[in-house]
Order: structure tokens, then C-alpha cells, then sequence
């Protein structure tokens, strides 16, 4: 048990920390395109037509991943003011059924997804002519990241 939880704990660090560079690196893409595209609007009186479809999607990758970075730096919006009125062990159990809600959530959505993506697949994007299911992959490529992050937690807190 003790080596399943290190393990995870070390791929939940190395994800965490892959993750922070590719959405600091999509944050960077993002101002660089939306800059490019207005110089084009405005200086050039021209557009960059596939500019707003590319900025939409990559803003979806770096919503979804981001929240998995604010859920393992704890720096989501919690509601903690009923685990300062219980004791120590029972705010763990309480953080325990927390994460165990949020691993069903997530398993939800992760299930929902791949039961859509055939559908996503077989659609295109607007502009790009692409796959629909490239900008949907944010999903659950967030979500089973999610579900890392969550294993970890719980893990964490069962060997405190």
C-alpha cells in the first residue's frame, strides 16, 4: 500500500509539474495569437480568420488544466469553517468523503465523455476542419487528472 501511494504521489508531482509548463506555454501561445490577430485587424485591416476558433480551444485546455493545478495546490474556493468546529480526525475523514465525492464526480464526467467522443469524432470543427473531439479532449484529459490528484489525497491522508 505504501508503494502504490508513493508511486502515485510521485506521478501526481511530475503530472503537476508537466501540466504547469504546458498551460504557461498555452497562456504564452494565446497572448502571442490574440495579439498577431489584432495587429492584423487593425494595422493591416486584415484577419486572421482560424485566429478566434484556435484561441477558443486553447482557452478551454487551459481552463480544464489549470483547475486540476488549483486542486493540487489547494487554491480552489473550499468551504472550511465546519472542519474548525470537528476534531482533527474526523476533518480527515471529512477531507477523505470530500475527495471520494469529487473521484465519483470525475469518474462520471470521464465516462460521459468517452461515451461521446465516437460522436465528437465524427464532427468537425467550424474553420479549422479538424475533429471536434480534439478541443473536447480537454475533458477528460482533465478529468483523469483529476482523478489522479484525488487518489493522491486520499492516499496522503490515509497514511497521516
Amino acid at each position: 500500500m505504501l508503494k502504490i501511494a508513493r508511486f502515485i504521489g510521485v506521478l501526481s508531482d511530475a503530472l503537476n509539474k508537466q501540466i504547469s509548463k504546458l498551460v504557461v506555454s498555452l497562456l504564452f501561445l494565446l497572448s502571442l495569437l490574440l495579439g498577431v490577430s489584432v495587429f492584423y485587424r487593425y494595422a493591416l485591416n486584415d484577419s486572421i480568420y482560424w485566429s478566434n476558433e484556435v484561441a477558443r480551444y486553447m482557452l478551454a485546455y487551459i481552463t480544464f488544466l489549470g483547475a486540476t493545478m488549483a486542486h493540487k495546490h489547494k487554491a480552489h474556493i473550499r468551504i472550511d469553517m465546519i472542519l474548525a468546529y470537528v476534531s482533527p480526525k474526523n476533518q480527515k475523514n471529512i477531507e477523505i468523503i470530500i475527495s471520494l465525492l469529487f473521484i465519483a464526480f470525475w469518474m462520471l464526467i470521464l465516462l460521459g465523455s468517452i461515451k461521446l467522443f465516437p460522436l465528437f469524432m465524427m464532427q468537425t470543427t467550424a474553420t479549422l476542419q479538424v475533429p471536434f473531439a480534439l478541443p473536447f479532449a480537454s475533458l477528460p484529459i482533465s478529468a483523469v487528472i483529476w482523478l489522479i490528484y484525488c487518489t493522491d489525497d486520499i492516499l496522503k491522508k490515509m497514511a497521516k
